[in-house]
């Protein structure tokens, strides 16, 4: 049908409905308005829509440019009137008759302005080749990207028709497969487009591999490049419209990722991983039936570089290991193991991608499938992630190493083994504890052993009625002729104290680290022999007893105060 005939007739219906009466039924005033508001503009549409044909080529694009625009604001405002109206059950049958004639109208519009842009940008993609301005070429592909643009947008209304329509109880199936028949257009071209562009930069880079310096084919190359990226934003876009119509979209959702290099959410749809494996298992087959001999050598380069980055690892990590383990950088035991691990795993997964690149494997869809079963199991391991970045900050700050004495998250003991995601503190009665890191990091860490000295404290009581000036000198006697007491910093005896029975002094002498379990060990034993040969008493709680005999006389007992807090009575 020709454009003055869709004219003619789209002209006709508009006038029916201009004559006939407007039923208020149970619409708002505001709705009627919006009624007279579209069926008025639908009307100056159709009265531009007939002056195209009267006017000048050069002023043609301009004009065709507003009634798009006006067309894509109109029915945008009907379609959600429409949707509000027709889905209400308390609007009147006549509200809804008149609402459905004009989705009937714009619907029509919509398809015939559609398809005028689909001429129209043929023809500017036919005029590209034959300018030899390359800004001409330019302002015609960017006049090519907008008529796209507009021609999905006309799309997206005759879409948002089809779920109006359903939601009313309305007859979709004819309109439907229209949709989709534009729908399928759209989507097949840029499908092609975005696979044609894909091929001339595989071409355009195995020139470059031999030319790199030829600035013509890294201009083209750019070029293609930023065609490929508008069209693959068109594909997507179709792809959504395509989805809502229910037109299968896997192969081209699977070109999507393919080209785009990027994973989505839409590698989680089997159908979409399914394509994306087919495709690169053809690609593998047609490969060996073409180049036989050659695939063979390659398969043996493949096994050989695998078995050469196997045993490139090992020696790297005994290397590395060697080098860790005499750093002059302090690394802690779980810097120096992760650092040997992952330099081998780095070489082994380097071989792995050379190996691959020389069978022709495409390395895209592998990452994607890596990206997707990453996802899949970070969602199952949540707590080990926890404990996984945890086990990262104890790396950087270093709070503790192996061997030291620590004490965090219910935990007293020494620090057996550390990884990413637990440590392993074995207690002094000798039990093994493994605490998650995120336990560890949530807590307060007390290190014993964080630095190589370490002060030991010994309190000591003695009686009021000895001498403390002498009690004094017999405590610094007795820490400075014990080995393991440092002499600086100088050992120190404070008075600290008159409790109720006891005068109380400390002891504070400093000893390296590893010997502070026996120093004070020692020097409590020490100071208590010392104490008796001296005959420094020790004195301990005392109560006074009152005995009363049956003639009713008393008589007062000292006696040890074995139970404290009971008074016996006789």
């Amino acid at each position: 049908m020709s454009t003055g005939r869709r004219s003619v007739l789209l002209s006709v219906l508009l006038f029916c409905f201009a004559v006939a009466p407007l039923d208020v039924g149970s619409a708002t005033e505001k709705e009627l308005d919006e009624i007279q508001y579209v069926r008025d503009e639908l009307g100056e549409i159709d009265h531009l829509v007939g002056a195209v044909d009267n006017i000048r080529d050069w002023n043609r694009d301009g004009l065709n440019t507003r009634i798009d625009s006006r067309t894509l604001r109109v029915v945008t405002r009907l379609n959600r009137l429409a949707r509000r109206l027709l889905t209400d059950p308390q609007t009147d049958e006549g509200i809804k008759g008149t609402v459905q004639g004009l989705l009937d109208d714009a619907l029509a519009l919509s398809i015939q302005r559609e398809r005028l842009l689909e001429a129209r940008a043929a023809e500017e993609r036919a005029k590209v080749p034959k300018f030899e301005n390359s800004a001409q070429a330019d302002i015609a592909r960017v006049f090519i990207d907008d008529l796209t643009q507009i021609r999905k947008d006309y799309l997206d209304l005759v879409v948002q028709q089809v779920e109006i329509r359903k939601a009313a109880g309305i007859e979709t199936e004819s309109l439907l497969q229209v949709a989709r028949e534009r729908i399928s257009v759209v989507m097949e071209y840029l499908a092609g487009q975005v696979t044609l562009d894909a091929m001339s930069l595989g071409e355009l880079r195995a020139q470059l591999a031999e030319e790199p310096l030829d600035e013509d084919l890294h201009d083209a190359f750019g070029l293609v490049q930023a065609k490929q990226r508008r069209n693959l934003h068109h594909l997507d876009i179709a792809v959504g419209l395509a989805e809502r119509v229910g037109l299968p979209v896997a192969e081209q959702q699977g070109l999507l990722v393919r080209e785009r290099g990027e994973v989505g959410i839409e590698l989680l749809r089997s159908d979409v991983f399914q394509t994306l494996w087919i495709d690169q298992f053809n690609a593998l087959q047609q490969s060996v039936v073409r180049n036989g001999p050659d695939f063979l050598f390659r398969f043996l380069l493949f096994f050989l570089i695998l078995l050469i980055s196997w045993g490139l690892a090992r020696l790297i990590r005994a290397l590395v290991h060697k080098v860790v383990r005499h750093s002059r950088f302090g690394l802690s035991i779980l810097v120096r193991d992760t650092l040997t691990v992952l330099s081998g795993v780095a070489v082994l997964v380097a071989g792995a991608v050379v190996a691959l690149a020389t069978i022709g494997v495409s390395l895209g869809p592998i990452f994607a499938g890596i990206g997707v079963i990453g996802i899949l199991v970070g969602l199952a391991v949540q707590d080990s992630l926890s404990n996984l970045a945890a086990g990262m900050m104890i790396l950087i700050t270093r709070p503790f190493d192996v061997d030291d004495h620590i004490q965090v998250a219910g935990a007293n003991g020494t620090v057996k083994r550390m990884n990413w995601l637990a440590t392993t503190i074995m207690t002094f009665d000798n039990q093994m504890l493994v605490v998650p890191n995120r336990r560890i990091w949530g807590d307060t860490i007390t290190n014993f052993t964080a630095t190589h000295v370490r002060r030991v404290d010994v309190k000591v009581n003695f009686a009021y009625a000895e001498d403390s000036d002498r009690v004094h000198r017999v405590l610094m006697d007795v820490l400075e002729q014990h080995p393991d007491v440092l002499e600086k910093p100088e050992p120190q005896v404070h008075m600290v104290g008159m409790e109720d029975s006891a005068v109380a002094m400390v002891a504070k002498p400093w000893v390296r680290t590893e010997h502070y379990w026996s120093t004070l060990w020692d020097l409590n034993r020490d100071i208590k022999k010392r104490f008796d040969v001296e005959g420094i008493e020790i004195p301990f709680p005392q109560r006074v007893v009152t005995l009363l005999s049956p003639d009713g006389t008393a008589r007062e007992i000292l006696r040890p105060d074995k139970d404290a807090g009971n008074i016996e009575s006789g």
